[in-house]
């Protein structure tokens, strides 16, 4: 019955359905973590990370943890409003451990100064599947020139 399987090419499939199906829920997680940073919804941005994830912005302190990624994100969201969309440029996904690699575009309106200023920038998440469910382990990203 193993031989009829392994000959039959089931596990390959098999495999392959597992990859597409891990493909779409980590493009479901960016979709939802762009949606929430362009509402500036702190509360929907942190469940969206692990427990102990790891917030790294451009410029600022490393967040580390709940608490730490909560205020993080508050002082972004005090200060711009978002407007980007993220491309995914690589999905490599290693078990319970992907990477994804992106970049994005769009507009960023500073509060304080009340001007909007065109934003490109590439990022770099570390994703973690802890209990069935895609997190942001790491997250860091920097604007391009």
């Amino acid at each position: 019955m193993t031989l009829l399987l392994f000959a039959s090419g089931l596990p390959s499939t098999v495999w392959a359905d597992q990859e597409q199906q891990c493909r779409l829920e980590i493009h479901d997680l960016l979709s939802d973590y762009q949606r929430a940073l362009n509402d500036s919804a702190t509360g929907d941005i942190v469940p969206l990370y692990s427990d102990d994830g790891i917030f790294m912005p451009s410029n600022k302190p490393t967040a580390v943890g709940g608490e730490q990624v909560k205020t993080a994100y508050q002082h972004v969201f005090k200060a711009l409003d978002l407007n980007v969309e993220f491309h995914i440029d690589e999905i490599e996904r290693h078990g319970e451990i992907a990477f994804v690699r992106t970049t994005s575009d769009g507009e960023i309106k500073l509060l304080e100064k009340d001007i909007t200023i065109k934003n490109n920038s590439r990022e770099l998440f570390i994703l973690k599947r802890i209990d069935g469910v895609w997190k942001i382990y790491r997250y860091m990203f920097n604007e391009m020139s």
